[in-house]
């Protein structure tokens, strides 16, 4: 409890390891924790700081709120007006700013255009999800260029929360000065140490995901192992096997439309709906060749069965390469004799980054086959694609049709269509 110009604000208590961040906090503190740890509850403490008088909007002093993009604002900003909504005077929807009765503010910034920051004089600066933050190594510009400015004037401080990223960046960089800057601290809480969460909701969810992914993104680990590998858990041992088309079942079919070489994934999935068996068949590439067809290879080469349609969402759009102004669909439709209900086309093709996740924690998890001589493109790409740093797709070379990653994106589509349910958090 805090009373604040007679007006009750009842604040979350604070857990023991959120509140060990608050007793032995410094000047610029890093804090590398886990999924659900509590970080918006720990930035709303720091943010109003009604418990310790030299700092927090609540005691008058302008402090500021940031994270990587404009959307991740939403909530907090939501949130700080539901719980302080006595308190404002006056709310700049526009500017996301918060004035007080007691002349104290409190700025909302994105920092994808952190250059609007330049000027502003805060007493306490939150940055959230900081290593998110990082995108093509902007983060370290941001803070020594911009940010540290605007602590200048009232020798403010400065928080940064954070899941990790890898090694590979500046949040690291921020985590390590503790050892040679003694106005730095650094603290690093798994999700585990949130009392508030179930344990055993942490155990599902690593059953659901793959190590790599489970040990950054629930134990806070700095991760490095395979890290720019986009399919780290790839095991040719585990995942290479004959396959052999099973007539009695549904086919799958994911398409990528590229002009050359315009390719296909076939395969099938059986079992348990949360325990699948995988079996990826063929993956068709046709060069110098077209939509037509290559629907008229697999209907000669697999001929006529239940097939289910999905793939790269852009090949809704008509397009100047198929006849009678139709797109990619209609055409494998009509030319595959197929009903509505065997079209599972995505909206919008799955971001990479949150595929690569779904992707590997299916590989490792699930039983995955793919034939060693009939998907040799797709083994390619899962060897050979690379992420960089900020976790985009490092581009091959796009004239080179080995290097094109269409077998890949023809995996990614179909694990997102049909077995995305697998990843649960």
């Amino acid at each position: 409890m805090s009373l604040i110009k007679e007006v009750e604000i009842t604040l979350k208590r604070l857990h023991p390891a959120q509140q060990q961040i608050w007793n032995e906090r410094t000047r610029f503190n890093v804090i590398c924790c886990g999924r659900r740890f509590g970080k918006s509850v720990l930035c709303e403490e720091l943010l109003a700081s009604p418990e310790d008088k030299t700092n927090g909007f609540t005691n008058g002093w302008p402090v500021a709120y940031m994270t990587p993009t404009y959307k991740m604002l939403a909530d907090p900003w939501r949130e700080i007006q539901d719980v302080f909504a006595p308190l404002i005077k006056k709310k700049n929807e526009q500017e996301k700013r918060l004035e007080f009765y007691n002349g104290g503010s409190l700025d909302f910034w994105s920092l994808e255009e952190p250059e609007s920051i330049r000027g502003r004089k805060y007493k306490r600066v939150v940055l959230d999800e900081a290593a998110a933050a990082d995108r093509h190594g902007k983060l370290k510009d941001i803070w020594t260029k911009i940010i540290r400015a605007t602590l200048t004037d009232f020798k403010g401080d400065g928080y940064f929360l954070s899941t990790p990223k890898g090694k590979n960046n500046y949040f690291f960089k921020l985590f390590e000065r503790q050892l040679a800057y003694p106005n730095w601290k650094s603290w690093q809480f798994t999700s585990y140490d949130n009392p508030n969460l179930d344990p055993q909701e942490i155990e599902d969810a690593k059953q659901d995901l793959d190590p790599l992914t489970f040990a950054q993104e629930y134990m806070a680990s700095f991760v490095t192992e395979n890290l720019d590998a986009w399919a780290y858990c790839f095991n040719p041992a585990k995942h290479l096997k004959p396959t052999v088309l099973d007539g009695t079942r549904e086919v799958y079919l994911s398409f990528d439309f590229n002009r050359n070489p315009i390719t296909c994934l076939v395969a099938q999935h059986y079992g348990n709906l949360l325990k699948p068996t995988i079996r990826f068949i063929e993956q068709i590439k046709l060069p110098n060749s077209d939509i037509y067809k290559l629907c008229d290879y697999i209907r000669i080469i697999y001929g006529p069965r239940l097939y289910i349609v999905t793939g790269d969402a852009t090949g809704k759009a008509s397009s100047a390469l198929v006849q009678d102004n139709m797109n990619y669909y209609t055409v494998i439709k009509n030319k595959m004799n197929l009903t509505q209900g065997q079209m599972k086309v995505p909206s919008i093709n799955p971001p990479v980054k949150e595929n690569r996740v779904l992707f590997n924690s299916i590989l490792h998890n699930h039983d995955v086959e793919m034939d060693p001589e009939k998907c040799k493109g797709l083994i390619f790409d899962l060897e050979h694609a690379r992420v960089l740093p900020n976790g985009d797709l490092e581009k091959m070379d796009r004239n080179d049709p080995t290097q094109q990653l269409d077998a890949l994106d023809c995996g990614r589509y179909y694990f997102n269509t049909f077995h995305k349910h697998l990843l649960r958090v």
